[in-house]
């Protein structure tokens, strides 16, 4: 029997055979293997059954409570996030904190969490990529692809493009916090300088301040840096803070876009409406 399903414009759809959830997996899997993933991680189906029906999708950047009983609002029975909720093991189960009161309320509900993080920061059009891109970046490549370099679709931490033309770094970052909806960004180095070429990193991205230097980018945009970050490099490079939630929240419609694309039937699709929590006064 057929089944009428609605994406998230609202367009009718005919989904002929039921829709696993391992069927929305392998589609986000074949663009970002999880083999990518850096050594710390926890990338992948953190609970849950493959092999489950899938009753829809919610798609979002962290996972909270409120997330699982979104889903749940929605009937959808997978959360396909960028940060998995879980990082350490934990040896005790008493629903306390946010992670085990997420953990009760998804078995309960028998709902999958996955989480494509540092497997999709090394895709192309990952999340380095798509910032790239958004902050009007051209003839984008690899900033450090060194792990796999001979994978199809393997980007590696990092990308580095060209603006159209030289600017001002200063009227750059104008721009940038225009682009990203920043209510401040931190910065160092000589703003008034002409920069053209410029390395990005979407989320925690010092570990890439070196190899931004040796690549000759004229400014460095990333998140999470420290102080010392700042001082250590600022006579060699153009440092900017761009903020962690707002150099990843893309990364949502990327998802989207894949599934979409990918399963020729395939359950309801929403984004979720996130906000960043860390607020600014």
């Amino acid at each position: 029997m057929s089944l009428k399903i609605q994406n998230m414009t609202g367009q009718e759809r005919i989904m002929e055979e039921k829709v696993k959830i391992k069927d929305i997996l392998n589609c986000i899997e074949a663009v970002a293997p999880l083999y990518w993933q850096e050594d710390y991680d926890n990338a992948g189906l953190i609970i849950g059954n493959r092999d489950s029906d899938c009753t829809g999708v919610l798609i979002c950047l962290d996972v909270f409570a409120d997330t699982v009983n979104d889903a749940l609002q929605k009937n959808c029975n997978l959360i396909i996030s960028h940060h998995p909720f879980i990082y350490k093991a934990f040896k005790q189960l008493r629903y306390g904190s946010d992670i085990e009161k997420i953990l009760r309320m998804a078995v309960k509900n028998d709902i999958a969490i996955y989480a494509a993080h540092t497997n999709m920061d090394n895709a192309l059009r990952g999340v380095s990529h798509i910032l790239a891109e958004k902050l009007g970046l051209q003839n984008i490549s690899p900033l450090d692809n060194s792990r796999y370099p001979a994978d199809t679709g393997y980007m590696g931490g990092g990308a580095i493009g060209e603006l159209q033309e030289c600017i001002k770094a200063e009227d750059y970052l104008i721009e940038v916090k225009k682009k990203l909806n920043l209510p401040v960004l931190r910065c160092i180095g000589n703003t008034q300088k002409e920069i053209k070429r410029v390395g990005v990193c979407g989320g925690s991205g010092s570990f890439l301040i070196r190899n931004a230097i040796d690549r000759n980018c004229d400014m460095f945009l990333t998140a999470d840096l420290k102080y010392h970050d700042f001082l250590s490099y600022e006579n060699e490079i153009i440092l900017a803070d761009i903020g962690h939630f707002e150099s990843e929240i893309f990364i949502k419609q990327r998802f989207f876009d894949i599934i979409s694309k990918k399963m020729c039937n395939f359950a309801p699709l929403y984004i979720s409406e996130e906000l960043n929590r860390i607020k600014f006064l």
